[in-house]
């Protein structure tokens, strides 16, 4: 289905970018007014499906809200990777990235 979206007059807004999450996820820059000034940047087949269906085989959620309220408690640290996961508790590896 296709809502009619109030168009972007204000020429300060430009660029932009639009992400639209689907059974995908698309960003899109918008580099002015028109049908021809946008660009596809980059995109997943990934989208709000594969999410939902991780949430529910992985955590037992039973509804999307118990996959969001789990996700408001969650520690992030604990699955997400850190640098130094990679590169380990390298002072002279972390120099060279410009981390502390």
């Amino acid at each position: 289905r296709k809502d009619q979206r109030d168009a972007v007059h204000d020429s300060t807004a430009y660029p932009y970018i639009i992400v639209s999450i689907g059974t995908g996820v698309s960003f899109i820059k918008v580099s002015g007014p028109g049908s021809t000034n946008f660009t596809r940047v980059t995109g997943s087949t990934i989208g709000g499906g594969t999410y939902w269906g991780l949430c529910k085989l992985l955590t037992g959620a039973e509804t999307y809200q118990d996959a969001l309220d789990m996700a408001e408690v969650g520690d992030s640290g604990k699955v997400d990777m850190s640098v130094a996961d990679i590169y380990g508790n390298n002072p002279g590896a972390l120099k060279k990235l410009n981390l502390p």
